[in-house]
């Protein structure tokens, strides 16, 4: 007579969650291990609408699209995080000014800051790049109550402001991307949805 072996959900629990655990540590070979640098390498610029009507993210990409164009010298001689630190003070303050007149030219009187600090983001895609979620240095243009969808893009290395790639960018201060050290989209995709369907056997 011939017998069926049938495993019990607890052996099939066991042997996927092997499985799974396995799969992670190949992933995560092709994967940069490294991935603080691009933390203390970058700083990001968000314009944060005052809202998400449809007037009030008009305004915002008006704002997007005077900082960029008046802001494209902004770290054009800079070669490290630390240099552009130093003169993010007074990037804030020229961007300020360029949101304040902007908004004044199109009727609005909604206040304008520039806020610097650390901010914790998601996991981002940026011009083919894949930014990991984790805490960044940020200067925020905050439009009215800075409430509503924003624009991003990434300050220093300035990705924005001048034309270069984002890999060149990421090069110019010592991201190699020759090396697997850039985020691309589908490695790291892959690897955060595994995370995900792991971990949903803990919760």
């Amino acid at each position: 007579m011939n017998k069926h072996f049938t495993w019990s959900f607890p052996v099939r629990l066991i042997a996927a969650l092997c499985a799974s655990a396995a799969l992670l540590f190949a992933v995560d070979l092709t994967v940069p291990a490294d991935e603080a640098e691009i933390y203390d390498r970058v700083i990001r610029l968000h314009v944060l609408a005052d809202s998400d009507s449809e007037e009030d993210q008009a305004l915002k990409l008006l704002v997007r699209d005077a900082i960029v164009e008046e802001c494209g010298d902004l770290f054009a001689e800079t070669s490290s995080s630390g240099e552009a630190l130093s003169q993010i003070e007074s990037a804030a303050e020229r961007m300020e000014a360029i949101a304040r007149r902007v908004l004044a030219d199109n009727g609005s009187d909604a206040d304008v800051r520039a806020v610097f600090g650390t901010e914790d983001y998601p996991t981002r895609e940026y011009d083919g790049v894949v930014f990991p979620a984790g805490k960044y240095y940020s200067l925020r243009i905050l439009l009215g109550s800075g409430q509503g969808k924003n624009w991003w893009c990434c300050l220093f290395p300035p990705m924005c402001m001048s034309s270069s790639t984002s890999p060149e960018a990421l090069e110019s201060v010592g991201i190699d991307t020759s090396s697997g050290k850039v985020f691309t989209g589908k490695k790291y995709r892959f690897r955060l949805k595994l995370l995900e369907w792991f971990s949903c056997f803990f919760e």
